[in-house]
């Protein structure tokens, strides 16, 4: 296998990725692997339903919040006040909607690239992939029901949630395929260059958020001597991982492309037309600048 696409979640954020997938095309960068997680799940799902990347601008661009989800603050309130049975902030139903109405699931099904999403088994907590062979709506509910925001999902019977709390960048699937070439697409700027200590308690907890966005992908990205790792930071893994890709004589190219901007708690549910317009046109400069001419 020779290229993979690694979209990494963040929520609304995810309109990022578009304007990088937008570059891609430009320059006919083709992956034969999408591996996503969260928001980078259901784009990933629609990339690979055969989505022209014009369309997938126009959905982001035309679905509101309210058509991603609803406040319950009334039923959340009366769960914490009088202790009845947990209520999720938000109600995911109009997303439910919205990706049945766009996600063509049987072109989905015949895609050339392979699909992969992730979720977590709510009960044991252990990660579960999917690939586009079996995706359904309700696999993409689960990989990007965010804890305590959205409500958890139910498949097969057994319940799940967001695979980003076990593998927000899903960056190990390519490394064990042994992917020649790999873009990895971060939607935190933490990394991308050094930044000064938290002075405040809200940059303090902007600051958790954006390490456990980044977190799997810090923790499973190779470091070979003399090869460049694009806007990553300092990648160091185990010993033993770096032992064991060496001493297979397999290198991938690895490129990173991140937000150069902190975006801050409310990014993460803000879908208005100004925010997904701003991180569109951020996605694209920002892999132009990071990946330069590659075919």
């Amino acid at each position: 296998m020779k290229r993979a696409l690694i979209l990494s979640g963040g929520g609304a954020r995810g309109a990022f990725q578009v304007g990088v997938w937008q570059y891609l095309r430009e320059i006919n960068w083709t992956p034969d692997l999408i591996c996503g997680t969260s928001i980078g799940a259901v784009n990933a799902a629609a990339i690979g339903s055969g989505m022209s990347v014009e369309r997938l601008i126009d959905v982001w661009k035309t679905h509101n919040r309210s058509e991603i989800y609803r406040f319950k603050a009334l039923k959340v309130l009366s769960s914490a006040l009088y202790g009845r049975p947990f209520k999720a902030v938000l109600d995911t139903a109009p997303m439910r909607t919205m990706l049945t109405r766009h996600l063509d699931l049987g072109a989905l099904r015949r895609s050339p690239i392979e699909i992969i999403i992730s979720a977590v088994h709510l009960a044991t907590g252990r990660l579960h992939l999917y690939n586009q062979d079996v995706i359904e709506i309700d696999h993409l509910m689960a990989s990007s029901a965010m804890p305590i925001l959205f409500p958890w999902q139910p498949i097969g019977g057994e319940l799940y949630w967001d695979g980003g709390v076990m593998a927000n960048s899903p960056l190990f699937v390519a490394l064990e395929k042994k992917v020649e070439e790999i873009i990895v697409v971060l939607l935190s700027p933490v990394g991308h260059r050094p930044l000064p200590p938290p002075t405040t308690l809200r940059e303090g907890l902007e600051r958790l958020l954006e390490h456990f966005l980044i977190g799997s992908c810090q923790t499973t990205m190779p470091v070979f001597n003399g090869q460049p790792v694009h806007a990553c930071g300092d990648w160091r893994p185990a010993r033993s991982q770096v032992q064991k890709i060496t001493e297979s004589h397999w290198k991938p190219r690895i490129s990173v492309i991140a937000p150069t901007q902190m975006l801050g708690f409310t990014s993460l549910l803000n879908f208005s037309a100004r925010q997904v317009n701003r991180l569109i046109q951020a996605g694209y400069h920002n892999a132009r600048r990071q990946l330069g001419k590659r075919g």
